[in-house]
């Protein structure tokens, strides 16, 4: 079971008590409107998703690993973080993404949480890559990115044509051996 631990936040493995929490999350302008799909998710897919993050803590190798994000203090949930290692081991590559509560942005949870779980990535998972995606439009993601240390390493122009338009997406990594994450 994995657990970590913030200053304000415990980043937690989902339960199912966390559904109506992560249904509204899921289904809010603030979240989809930089997800690359075509319409809000409903019930059923929120349904589905968390289902999903449940049945893969199991996995063993575990490759994925979808975790909830609450306050420590008032146990509200306050957004999602996720990381997905690549099939082959030797890699040591994964993929990670991470989303916040409209009503808590700007209070740098969605920093505080990504950066643990490149503690847990680098450090338990002994990892050597991260990497995250995210629209070109989304600044909030971007300047994520460059507080966890990210390095920006291009953009794929025009990859996704999501509801009638062109989305462009930003690629950012870091390393376990990058100067920016040891100086963190």
């Amino acid at each position: 079971m994995t657990e970590l631990e913030t200053d304000r936040l415990l980043v937690r493995e989902f339960r199912s008590s966390d559904f109506d929490a992560f249904c509204q999350y899921v289904n809010s302008d603030h979240h989809w409107r930089n997800m690359p799909i075509e319409q809000p998710p409903t019930v059923a897919d929120a349904e589905r998703l968390l289902e999903h993050f449940l049945e893969t803590e199991a996995n063993n190798p575990r490759t994925e690993y979808h975790l909830a994000a609450v306050d420590k203090l008032s146990n509200e949930f306050v957004g999602a973080v996720h990381l997905c290692t690549h099939t082959i081991p030797a890699w040591r590559q994964a993929e990670m993404g991470w989303g916040i509560v409209e009503n808590r942005v700007g209070q740098g949870l969605a920093a505080e949480k990504t950066h643990a779980m490149l503690r847990f990535a680098f450090g338990a998972l002994g990892l050597h890559r991260v990497q995250a995606r995210c629209r070109a439009g989304n600044h909030a993601s971007r300047r994520i990115m460059a507080k966890l240390g990210m390095r920006e390493e291009g953009i794929i122009r025009d990859d996704m044509f999501i509801r009638g338009e062109w989305w462009s997406t930003v690629l950012g990594a870091i390393l376990s051996t990058d100067p920016s994450w040891s100086a963190i």
